[in-house]
C-alpha cells in the first residue's frame, strides 16, 4: 500500500492523533512489507538447501557410478590380462615343445649323418680286409 504526499501533509496539519494514525499505517505496512521479505527469505533458504541436498545426492550418485565404473572396467582388464598371460604361457610351452623337437631331429639327424659315414668307413676298411686276405 502506497501513501501520497497529500495524505502525509493532511496527516501532519490533522494534529497528533492523525499523525500518530498515519505513522502507525506506515509502520504497519513497513512491519507487513519485513514480514513478507523475511518468509521469502525462509522460502529462498528451504528452497536452497533443498537444491543443495539434492545437489549432493546427485554428485554421490555419480561418484558412485564412476569408481563403479573404473573398478568394472579394472575387473574387466584383469580377466583380459589374465587370459593373454594364459595364452602366452601355452605359446611359450608350445615354443619350448617345438625347439626341443627340432633340436632333437637335428641331433638324430647329425648322429644319422655320422653313423652313415662311419658305416662307409667301416665298410671299407672290412672290403679292404678282405681283399687283402684274398691277396
Amino acid at each position: 500500500m502506497s501513501y501520497s504526499w497529500l495524505e502525509d501533509y493532511l496527516a501532519r496539519i490533522d494534529g497528533k492523533e492523525a499523525r500518530q494514525q498515519y505513522y502507525e499505517r506506515r509502520y504497519a505496512a513497513w512491519h507487513e512489507a519485513a514480514r513478507k521479505m523475511a518468509e521469502a527469505i525462509v522460502e529462498s533458504h528451504r528452497a536452497l538447501t533443498s537444491v543443495s541436498g539434492e545437489t549432493q545426492e546427485r554428485q554421490a550418485q555419480l561418484t558412485r557410478s564412476f569408481f563403479e565404473s573404473v573398478a568394472s572396467n579394472l575387473r574387466d582388464q584383469a580377466e583380459s590380462n589374465r587370459v593373454a598371460s594364459r595364452e602366452l604361457a601355452e605359446q611359450v610351452l608350445k615354443s619350448q615343445e617345438a625347439s626341443r623337437l627340432l633340436a632333437q631331429e637335428s641331433v638324430n639327424a647329425y648322429v644319422g649323418f655320422l653313423d652313415s659315414m662311419f658305416s662307409y668307413y667301416r665298410e671299407n676298411v672290412r672290403a679292404a680286409g678282405r681283399a687283402t686276405r684274398r691277396s
